[in-house]
């Protein structure tokens, strides 16, 4: 495949073919929608509108992958027959269903979930059917389809754009689906991402990396063969995207196919870069091919749960990662995925108890960290936390002299005891800095793998952690 393409795109012609026909007194756009978007800032307009269905506390319940959340929600008295429909598509992306996902969102864009005899039915652009053309960018994403990605934004740019930006004070209106990142070449010419020799189960050795002077701070990590090269991934379950170093998209095998302005993780680290098709990768006997890479700036290979979920089912311990369709999981309770509507985030979450409240937190398998077992990101400190900071600098500091690991912003350490599935973790020690910059969010590292085994059903939607006997 060449490494780019251009391609030209004609709005008025696919805005023709991709709208219905309409009746002379029958609006193309709901008035609704437009009072809706001049509500919206000239800024919000330009950085993209995210349409969400329902309250924040659904977005947050979808972020943090809370099923419980979302089926609270769901029964609520206030909740709309409409809002339930997308509860449903929520509880189905947090499960990483993306086949019903898109089944649903397909019904979604033939009736707009609406009753057949309601007596007044929305024109054929409103903001039902924007939110799951949204959701269905995401998902798609998410799924690793490049190729109906693309064509689901394509969708987005030439049917809603040219009518919505002839309206007074909405020229420059765009949609956060659209932002996150785009194609460089016609979605028909991006092979589809497959995976053959995951039939039988197979079992790959973990290994570790020192990062630290004093093996407090260690990377577990697997051997597998990028295009024939023997390469080191990480297992970088707190991210949707799988990453690899910039200098390695000149390779023959690497096609450059789009762009990705910004992907988040776990841990609220936003990458950013060129988005590359890679011919081949083999983990054991699995061979995987076309699979997506983000080159970005990273020194280190990072599989993504993308990739991941191809592998059927995996098991995972201190010692080793067992994949394949026939592995025994066994798993009574939902994965927990938490994610975006846009696609740019997605990561695996846990529910843990600490301090006497149970919280899902995002896992980290790419790093274990033998003094801080949980981490956590606040934007800001409330006045108890701000005295404890201010009591423990000098702690945090003589720890940053003796590991050399550097602890730049606001922080604390808390001790508590850990819980998991009912499995006692003892006392753990957290790890709480103060940054601005990173969205709230709370990890746990490899350090889980300590007492259990952590299976990951995905064809199931299934997960648990299982007590090494």
């Amino acid at each position: 495949m060449p490494k780019k393409y251009r391609f030209l795109l004609y709005p008025l012609l696919l805005n023709s073919v991709l709208l219905p026909p309409l009746k002379a007194d029958k609006p193309l756009i709901s008035e609704k929608l437009i009072e809706f978007l001049r509500s919206t800032t000239a800024e919000e307009q330009q950085k993209g509108v995210e349409l969400n269905p329902g309250n924040k506390r659904l977005v947050d319940a979808l972020f943090e992958g809370d099923s419980l959340l979302i089926e609270k929600i769901a029964n609520e008295p206030e909740t709309t027959n409409i809002v339930k429909k997308f509860t449903k598509i929520e509880a189905l992306l947090v499960k990483g269903n993306y086949e019903e996902v898109n089944r649903q969102l397909a019904i979604c864009k033939k009736t707009f979930f609406q009753d057949p005899n309601t007596p007044t039915l929305l024109p054929p652009i409103n903001n039902v059917v924007m939110t799951c053309d949204q959701i269905s960018a995401g998902n798609y994403f998410l799924e690793g389809n490049l190729p109906a990605w693309g064509e689901k934004l394509n969708n987005i740019n030439n049917t809603y754009y040219p009518v919505i930006r002839k309206f007074k004070g909405l020229e420059n209106f765009s949609l956060s689906a659209t932002k996150m990142g785009s194609l460089t070449v016609f979605p028909s010419l991006i092979p589809a991402f497959t995976v053959t020799g995951i039939d039988h189960k197979q079992s790959l050795p973990i290994k570790y990396q020192d990062i630290n002077k004093n093996r407090t701070w260690k990377i577990p990590y697997i051997n597998a063969s990028l295009n024939g090269k023997k390469t080191i991934l990480l297992l970088d379950t707190e991210s949707e995207i799988s990453k690899l170093p910039i200098d390695l998209k000149d390779s023959p095998h690497v096609h450059i196919v789009g762009h990705i302005n910004y992907a988040d993780n776990g841990t609220a680290e936003i990458f950013s870069g060129d988005l590359g098709i890679v011919d081949e990768l083999k983990i054991g006997t699995a061979v995987l091919k076309n699979v997506p890479f983000l080159f970005t700036t990273t020194k280190k290979a990072y599989l993504g749960l993308m990739v991941l979920q191809k592998l059927g089912k995996i098991k995972i311990n201190k010692k080793q990662m067992t994949f394949g369709k026939n592995i025994n999981c066994n798993c009574q309770q939902d994965i927990h995925l938490g994610s975006t509507f846009e696609g740019d985030y997605q990561a695996l979450k846990y529910p843990i108890t600490w301090q006497g409240r149970t919280d899902l937190v995002a896992i980290d398998l790419s790093e274990e960290n033998i003094d801080f077992n949980l981490l956590q990101f606040k934007s800001e400190f409330t006045p108890e936390e701000q005295i404890l900071f201010e009591k423990q600098k000098k702690i945090i500091d003589e720890f940053t002299d003796i590991t050399k690991d550097k602890i730049t912003d606001p922080a604390y350490i808390v001790e508590s005891d850990l819980s998991i599935d009912g499995i006692n973790y003892r006392k753990r020690q957290k790890l709480v800095l103060k940054d601005t910059r990173r969205r709230p969010t709370m990890t746990i590292g490899a350090s889980i793998l300590e007492k259990a085994d952590l299976y990951l059903d995905f064809i199931n939607h299934k997960a648990c952690l299982k007590s090494i006997q």
